[in-house]
C-alpha cells in the first residue's frame, strides 16, 4: 500500500502523506484524459482539414496548369492569326499596282512590292542608301504644279492628308524619265505613335493625254476663235442702218463662239431700196456656222441679181423659193436618201423709201410691228422650213405688204429669244411676253429697248443655261 502510494506522489508530483484524496485524483485523471482525448480530437480533425485543404490546392494546381496550357493555346492561336493577318495585309499590298507606303512623317516604315520594283531596290535600306528615308526625296524639286517635300509649313504627307478632297500629285524622275503620281494619305496610330500611309497612282499616260487633249482643244478652239473672225466679218457695217431708219437696234449673241443665227442687211439698186434678212441656220456652234456661211453665198447670188436687173421687182417671197432651192441643191438634199438635213428658218424684209412700202416673207419666223396707230401687230410667217429634205422645193411662200409711215417701228427676232427656257417652270419665253415688253416699252429709243429685251431675258433665265443663239433687231422709219 505504502509502494502504491509513493507511486503515485511520484507520478502526480503531489506529496501524499499518510491518507489519499482519491476524489482529486481521479479529476486529476479524468482532466488528462479529456486533454488527451481533446486533442487526439483535434489532431485528428486538423489531419482532415490538411488532407481536405492538400486536394484543394492540388485541384487549384491543376487547373492552373490547365488555364496555363489554354492561355498558351491562346496565345498560339493568335499569335498565328496575327501572323496570318499580317501576310493578308501583306499580300493585298503586295498585289496593288500603286505604290503604298506608311512613314512616320520622316521616314518610310513598310512598303509594298510595287515601290520595290518601281525604284528597283530589294530593300528599304538599299533604298535609304540610294535615295534617303523618306520617298518626298524623290520628288521633283523644280516644278511648283507638285507636292513638294513641305508645303506651306506642313510636310508633303500631312498636307496631302488634310486636302485629299483636292488631286494632289507628286513628279518623281527616274534615269530621266518623269512620272507623274496622285497621291491620297491616311492615318492612324500603333504603338503609341501616329502613322502615315500614302497610296502613289502612276497617271503618267493619263496626264499625258490630258495635255494632248489640251492641247487639240487649244487648237480646236483657236480656229474656232478664228472662224469667229470671219463669221463676224458678215455681219453688216452699223453705219448702213443709218441710211434707212431713224433709230435701230441689233442684237447678236451666238451662244457659243460662234452660232448658226445671222442676220444680213444689203443695199440695193438705190438709196430707197434696202433688204433685211434674219436667219437661224440648222443647230449653233460650228454646224450651225458653217450653214450661215452657205447663207451668205446664196445672199450674194440673190442680190447680185437684183442689182443687175433694174426691172425686177423685188419680191421677198421669190427670195425665200430661192434659198429653198438653192440650199437643197447645194446640199444634196432634193431627196430622203441625203445624208445631211440641215436648212434655217428665217425672215425677208424688203424696204422701199420711195414706194413707202414694206414687203414681208418669213419662214416659221413672224414680224412684229406698230402700226400708224401705234397698236402692236404680228405678220406671221409660214409653217415651212428652208432647204431641209422634208422642204417642198416647190413650196409658195406667202409676200405681206404693208404700207408705212414715219416713225413705224419693226421687229423681227429668232426664235432663239423667244424659246430661251426660264422662270420658275422651265418654260420658254415666248412670244407674249416678247410682245408684252414691245408694248410696254415701244416709245423708247431703240438702245434703251434692246437694253431692255435683254435684261428682261437675262432675269427671266436666272441661273439657267441658254440652250441657243440669239438675234434680235429692231427698226424705226
Amino acid at each position: 500500500m505504502e509502494e502504491k502510494n509513493l507511486i503515485i506522489q511520484r507520478w502526480i508530483g503531489l506529496k501524499i502523506n499518510d491518507e489519499i484524496d482519491y476524489m482529486l485524483f481521479v479529476k486529476i485523471a479524468l482532466g488528462v484524459l479529456i486533454l488527451i482525448a481533446f486533442f487526439i480530437y483535434n489532431n485528428r480533425k486538423l489531419q482532415k482539414m490538411v488532407k481536405l485543404r492538400t486536394k484543394e490546392i492540388s485541384k487549384q494546381k491543376d487547373e492552373l496548369e490547365n488555364l496555363s496550357k489554354n492561355l498558351e493555346k491562346i496565345v498560339d492561336e493568335r499569335t498565328q492569326q496575327l501572323h496570318d493577318e499580317r501576310n493578308y495585309i501583306n499580300s493585298i499590298m503586295n498585289s496593288q499596282e500603286n505604290i503604298l507606303v506608311s512613314t512616320d512623317g520622316t521616314k518610310i516604315q513598310t512598303a509594298n512590292r510595287a515601290f520595290f520594283l518601281f525604284f528597283n531596290v530589294q530593300s528599304l535600306d538599299e533604298f535609304f542608301e540610294t535615295y534617303g528615308s523618306c520617298i518626298c526625296d524623290t520628288f521633283d524639286k523644280n516644278d511648283e504644279h507638285f507636292i513638294q517635300k513641305m508645303v506651306d509649313d506642313q510636310t508633303w504627307v500631312n498636307y496631302i492628308y488634310n486636302h485629299n478632297e483636292q488631286l494632289n500629285k507628286v513628279k518623281i524622275t527616274l534615269d530621266n524619265q518623269s512620272y507623274i503620281f496622285s497621291v491620297t494619305a491616311d492615318q492612324f496610330f500603333h504603338n503609341n505613335k501616329t502613322l502615315d500611309v500614302a497610296v502613289f497612282t502612276d497617271i503618267t499616260e493619263l496626264e499625258t493625254i490630258q495635255e494632248e487633249l489640251k492641247e487639240i482643244h487649244k487648237h480646236t478652239r483657236d480656229s474656232i476663235e478664228y472662224a469667229s473672225l470671219i463669221q463676224h466679218a458678215l455681219i453688216p457695217d452699223q453705219e448702213l442702218f443709218t441710211r434707212y431708219f431713224e433709230d435701230f437696234f441689233t442684237v447678236w449673241n451666238p451662244k457659243d463662239i460662234v452660232g448658226g443665227d445671222i442676220y444680213l442687211f444689203e443695199h440695193l439698186r438705190n438709196d430707197s431700196e434696202c433688204l433685211l434678212m434674219v436667219i437661224d441656220c440648222t443647230g449653233h456652234g460650228v454646224p450651225g456656222a458653217f450653214v450661215t456661211m452657205l447663207v451668205k453665198a446664196i445672199e450674194r447670188q440673190l442680190v447680185s441679181k437684183i442689182i443687175n436687173d433694174e426691172d425686177l421687182e423685188v419680191s421677198t417671197a421669190w427670195i425665200l423659193r430661192y434659198f429653198n432651192k438653192s440650199m437643197k441643191k447645194l446640199l444634196k438634199q432634193e431627196d430622203q436618201k441625203s445624208i445631211s438635213n440641215a436648212g434655217f428658218d428665217g425672215g425677208i424684209l424688203y424696204y422701199n423709201k420711195l414706194d413707202g412700202v414694206i414687203k414681208y416673207s418669213g419662214a416659221e419666223t413672224p414680224l412684229f410691228y406698230f402700226d400708224e396707230n401705234e397698236k402692236l401687230q404680228m405678220v406671221k410667217g409660214d409653217r415651212h422650213s428652208i432647204g431641209y429634205k422634208k422642204s417642198d422645193v416647190n413650196y409658195q411662200f406667202k409676200e405681206h405688204i404693208i404700207k408705212v409711215q414715219k416713225g413705224m417701228k419693226f421687229y423681227l427676232a429668232t426664235d432663239g429669244y423667244l424659246d430661251q427656257n426660264g422662270g420658275d417652270k422651265g418654260f420658254p419665253f415666248g412670244k407674249k411676253r416678247f410682245k408684252t415688253i414691245l408694248e410696254e416699252n415701244y416709245t423708247e429709243s431703240m438702245a434703251d429697248q434692246q437694253e431692255i429685251l435683254l435684261d428682261s431675258l437675262q432675269e427671266y433665265q436666272s441661273n439657267q443655261e441658254r440652250n441657243d443663239d440669239i438675234s434680235v433687231v429692231g427698226l424705226q422709219l
